[in-house]
């Protein structure tokens, strides 16, 4: 199904999923956690966008492969005296993998603390930041609909099975041996930008350029920096152990790691991930999350045996709560990026 995505409005597709069959699906909350539906979430967002029609906008990027609007929502700070042009821009995506429901959990939940502090908290003055909750929404869809169902299925890709955090152009690889070895996980696409959300994300990123960027995912308790396709050191690698110190410093209840993705673990490289391609493309000094420290833990059947459990913990507000004021941290930081 494919829609004219520059016909369709906010409201109109708010009106849209309230009437559509396709998004009813339901998430016990007993059985798998905190977590909103589609329509939640959507619901969530349109009520930070009706009180704060100042400061956010949505925006509508492109489609998805069964062609769900990808939307994304500009916050901006009170101007001032201060020229807009001359914000630093940051970027928050998250959602790239069907299954890690907590990254959309956490994407709203900053956005909404940074609306709604942007007039006291000094430190995120004269910010311009762009959160994109759902880069896979057909994934968040089907997973839904799975949950509802009972089925404990695997998800973690697109409609066209492929690995969004693998489909970006820099160190992009189909013939990588763990892409070879486990398509199922890691299928790369055809070609970089193959798939329609990362073809969406890069045509809205050679319009707006970045300072920062924040990639959410699930789990570990990482914070991971550039080069995620290499073990060659990022040039920025001081910066990046300092912030990242910062980052574990600013968490209230337990502190996560941090270290070079591509150094990670023998043997292992993420090829082709969005943070490599915001780093070397255009300068963005790019961080991806690894979101808790839960995962596939053997000694509970009721994770070990659910595949959504390995990546979204019971109590996805606690491992929020944990991490909130280090993303805060991360967007008070300076420009860098030439003015536009």
């Amino acid at each position: 199904m494919t829609r004219p995505v520059q016909k369709l409005t906010w409201n109109r597709y708010l009106t849209q999923i309230a009437d559509d069959p396709r998004y009813r699906a339901k998430i016990d909350r007993d059985k798998h956690g905190m977590y909103r539906d589609y329509k939640k979430i959507f619901a969530t967002l349109d009520r930070i966008v009706s009180k704060n029609r100042e400061k956010v906008t949505p925006i509508l990027i492109g489609e998805s492969t069964e062609g769900e609007p990808i939307w994304g929502f500009r916050v901006v700070s009170d101007a001032g005296n201060t020229p807009r042009i001359t914000f630093p821009r940051f970027l928050v995506t998250s959602g790239i993998h069907a299954q890690e429901f907590i990254t959309a959990e956490t994407n709203v939940a900053l956005m909404e603390r940074v609306v709604n502090n942007m007039s006291q908290n000094s430190d995120l003055f004269d910010r311009e930041i762009y959160f994109f909750p759902m880069m896979n929404p057909d994934g968040y869809l089907r997973t839904q609909r799975d949950l509802e169902a009972g089925h404990r299925h695997f998800n973690r890709s697109n409609r066209n099975g492929v690995d969004l955090n693998r489909n970006f152009s820099i160190f992009y690889s189909k013939k990588y041996y763990l892409n070879r070895l486990l398509p199922g996980i890691w299928h790369p696409g055809y070609r970089p930008f193959s798939e329609p959300e990362t073809s969406a994300l890069r045509s809205f990123l050679l319009e707006t350029r970045f300072d920062y960027a924040l990639s959410l995912h699930s789990f570990g308790g990482w914070f991971f920096y550039p080069y995620a396709g290499s073990k060659r050191k990022p040039r920025d690698e001081a910066w990046y152990n300092e912030i990242t110190q910062e980052m574990i410093d600013r968490q209230p209840e337990y502190g996560y790691k941090a270290k070079q993705l591509g150094r990670f673990l023998p043997g292992f490289l993420a090829r082709g991930a969005e943070i490599d391609y915001l780093y070397e493309t255009f300068g963005t000094r790019s961080l991806l999350v690894e979101i808790g420290k839960h995962g596939m833990k053997a000694l509970s059947p009721r994770v070990f045996l659910h595949p959504f459990h390995w990546f979204n913990p019971k109590d996805p507000q606690r491992e929020i709560e944990n991490l909130i004021e280090s993303l805060f941290f991360y967007l008070s930081q300076p420009r860098i990026r030439k003015i536009d």
